[in-house]
């Protein structure tokens, strides 16, 4: 009967002292996955350069913030100039290619930046068409609605003619410095205002989930006749 009670009591500290091990590598355990997160770096935007959608007439250029538009098939719905500027109305002293390049000098040598776009409209099927432009394959996403073309007026400066960017012409030193818009065969279906964004971007960093977060942007809207803007 004594050994029988020894035994049991014997049992009773051995669970005792597993129960106890198990607990203390548990919290050991526990520590050790706090210790191994990982804290995301926060996001911080230094990017301070202003940017604007401008109509350029004769040596002026007047900041855009809406327009109505009928849309045709192949028809232009307009070209509209890029500036590095939130000033309303510009009157420009040089060449356009000129002033825009000398502009935006003071914000690129701080830290070398590029120009990037983003159109967004709604489908008659309530399906909605968002996408970014940063090369020239990009402007022809959805081709069937809009035709977009990028123009660089500083590196044709001095031509009396000169057309869009071709991919074979892109480089890193490309500037957008205007981007034109056209109706495109499918454009009956565009059943809202379209809405074009421009901004400046210098890492992947200003991307989320490929969606623009940085501070440097301006957006303009395209009233489509017949639609609520």
């Amino acid at each position: 009967m004594k050994r029988l009670l020894l035994l049991l009591l014997l049992c009773i500290f051995i669970w005792g002292c597993a129960k106890e091990e198990t607990i203390v590598e548990e919290k050991i355990d526990e520590e050790q996955q706090e210790e191994v997160v990982e804290v995301a770096p926060t996001y911080e935007d230094l990017n301070t350069t202003p940017i604007g959608i401008y109509q350029l007439q004769g040596n002026t250029l007047t900041r855009l913030h809406e327009i109505h538009k009928t849309l045709n098939i192949e028809e232009d719905i307009g070209i509209f100039q890029v500036y590095p500027s939130n000033e309303e109305v510009i009157y420009l002293q040089d060449s356009f290619a000129n002033s825009f390049y000398q502009k935006f000098q003071e914000y690129n040598q701080i830290q070398p930046i590029k120009i990037g776009f983003h159109l967004e409209l709604t489908l008659s099927n309530g399906e909605v068409i968002s996408y970014n432009i940063l090369t020239p394959p990009d402007a022809m996403a959805q081709w069937e609605y809009l035709m977009n073309y990028l123009y660089d007026d500083y590196a044709n400066r001095g031509k009396g003619f000169y057309s869009h960017i071709e991919n074979d012409e892109y480089t890193p030193e490309t500037l957008y410095t205007a981007i034109k818009l056209q109706s495109s065969y499918s454009c009956a279906d565009i059943h809202s205002p379209i809405l074009l964004t421009v901004f400046t971007y210098d890492t992947e960093d200003d991307f989320l989930e490929n969606v623009y977060r940085g501070n440097s942007q301006a957006t303009f809207k395209i009233c489509v006749d017949g639609y609520e803007c």
